[in-house]
């Protein structure tokens, strides 16, 4: 139980980096202001897979010996704060900041990168 939650575990989380990479892209990029259909279904497809990692994150830490470890939390604040960047880049899409956006998706990324990261490398 704990070998696949684990696997499920890192294949959502890779997808999630690359879905928050793709509606990163697909936010800054283009000539129409405002929420597209395009840009609506990358932003739904990089939340969602965010957190489908959060959940099966979850799972790992029941399943496993994480729970009195500080990544569990470490991934909990990953994901809330992929979550609140996520709705300041939507809003600033819709809004047509693109400064905005680009510091937005730009939180994004790092906290999945570095929350990756570190619960690859395990340095505490």
């Amino acid at each position: 139980m704990y070998d696949v939650a684990m696997m499920l575990h890192r294949l959502t989380a890779v997808l999630a980096i690359l879905g928050t990479l793709v509606w990163a892209f697909g936010a800054l990029r283009g000539a129409a202001p405002g929420l597209t259909a395009r840009r609506k279904g990358l932003y739904v497809a990089a939340m969602a897979s965010t957190g489908i990692a959060g959940l099966t994150g979850l799972a790992v830490t029941f399943a496993g010996p994480w729970a009195s470890m500080l990544f569990p939390y470490l991934g909990l604040a990953a994901v809330a704060g992929h979550g609140v960047a996520g709705g300041m880049a939507k809003r600033a899409v819709i809004a047509g900041s693109r400064k905005t956006v680009a510091g937005a998706v730009a939180i994004q990324v790092v906290m999945l990168l570095v929350a990756s990261y570190l619960m690859a490398v395990k340095p505490f």
